[in-house]
């Protein structure tokens, strides 16, 4: 029956190498279309937890912004410790993110003021990679790192003195004067102009708050483990109001954007199977309209209805294994290839507001989503063939003899 289904789907190669044609390429569109969703919710995930958020962080559960907690844990060091024995964990380090006011010569502005241990949030974020001039913060100095634009506002250069001033653990107003060490561009408008970065050891004492913090923040070794190790940090912690919580709680937009995009992803897959489906339920029916009298022969001599039916199904069959096979040949050279040049997309400059994201996604295949699509492309081709497979199984042999 194989070799039968296989000769007649090449009775009419035209149709024939249109149709496997049509189903290769929505294939490839659909892997092209996986591979590039799920590229960019990766690269959107690593660029946030890369940039400030961190996969897992220890924090007041009490605060009225999780991104941006406004409460300090007077003891972090129960946390601290829990995040340094832990094998899932890479790198953490201790924060204080505050707004406050930071002043120069010829003008003041508002921002968010991001203290951190420098050695650390070296490999907790890539903030130091975007130095443009100068150099990252000393732990012991007092240094501050900011973005171009600030500078710019602010009218200061490399090596000038600002004061930041916000308030301290006893309600009045800390204030202390840093040297501007680094210059950093992200392309960001919220990082470039909104944020600077000082040593934690400086900020504490500017605050009167020595020792204390108002996030721990971890980079796990596999940010799938997030969700496992928030759950067992917070059951460690035990009752209080310190919590542990994935950068899912944090960045909750994100999460947004996934779903949304997602269900884009899903409108096209319908749009794109409907389009085959109804290639190949056409297919079929012309096939059928021109075999009726083959059919009524084939009966004729022996051919019990539901042999012609698994004959028709065959011929689908094979039809969508050359379809499928041309299908995911295609998609993973161009997976592959825009998967080592990268596709050059506007993204970076419609996301730059929120954080630094490049304007080149590299691509990476999802084979679980693929192998999906294929499975799904068989289905869909054996079930719009089933309609014609059906009729022509109902087929009357006295009546398709006669038929021209």
């Amino acid at each position: 029956m194989m070799r039968l289904a296989w000769r007649n789907v090449w009775r009419n190669r035209r149709r024939s190498l249109i149709n496997a044609a049509a189903m290769g390429f929505g294939l490839a569109a659909i892997m092209f279309g996986q591979s590039l969703i799920l590229s960019l919710q990766v690269q959107l995930i690593e660029k946030a937890t890369g940039s400030i958020t961190g996969h897992v962080r220890i924090q007041r559960g009490d605060v009225d912004e999780s991104k941006f907690p406004d409460k300090f844990m007077i003891d972090p060091e129960p946390g601290a410790r829990l995040l340094e024995k832990d094998p899932r964990v890479s790198v953490w380090g201790r924060r204080i993110q505050t707004t406050g006011l930071i002043s120069a010569p010829n003008a003041s502005l508002g921002a968010l003021i991001c203290a951190v241990e420098p050695e650390k949030e070296r490999l907790l974020t890539d903030m130091a990679t975007y130095i443009k001039e100068g150099t990252y913060l000393d732990a012991d100095g007092k240094g501050i790192v900011m973005g171009r634009k600030i500078a710019t506002r602010l009218d200061v250069r490399l090596g000038e003195k600002v004061v930041l001033m916000a308030q301290a653990a006893d309600g009045s107003m800390g204030a202390e004067a840093f040297r501007v060490v680094g210059l950093h561009e992200t392309g960001s408008e919220s990082f470039d102009g909104q944020i600077v970065w000082v040593p934690l050891k400086a900020m504490q004492e500017m605050l009167a708050r020595p020792g204390q913090a108002n996030q721990l923040a971890a980079r796990l070794k596999d940010i799938t483990q997030a969700d496992a190790v928030a759950q067992e940090l917070d059951a460690a912690l035990g009752p209080g109001n310190v919590r542990a919580i994935t950068w899912k709680a944090i960045d909750r937009e994100i999460i947004s954007v996934q779903a949304f995009q997602n269900a884009i992803l899903s409108v096209v897959l319908v749009i794109v199977f409907a389009i085959v489906a109804l290639g190949i339920l056409n297919t079929q029916l012309m096939s059928l309209f021109e075999r009726v009298r083959e059919f009524g022969v084939l009966m004729s001599i022996g051919a019990r209805p539901g042999w012609v039916v698994r004959l028709i199904l065959a011929e689908s069959l094979l039809l969508g294994l050359v379809g499928a096979a041309f299908g995911a040949m295609l998609g993973a050279v161009l997976i592959g290839t825009f998967g080592r040049y990268g596709l050059h997309l506007p993204l970076g400059e419609a996301l730059s507001y929120f954080l630094p994201f490049p304007s080149v996604i590299y691509m990476h295949p999802s084979w679980r989503l693929h192998a999906l699509a294929c499975a799904s492309l068989f289905v869909i081709t054996l079930l719009a063939a089933l309609p014609p497979a059906l009729r022509a199984g109902r087929l009357k042999p006295a009546e398709a003899l006669r038929h021209v």
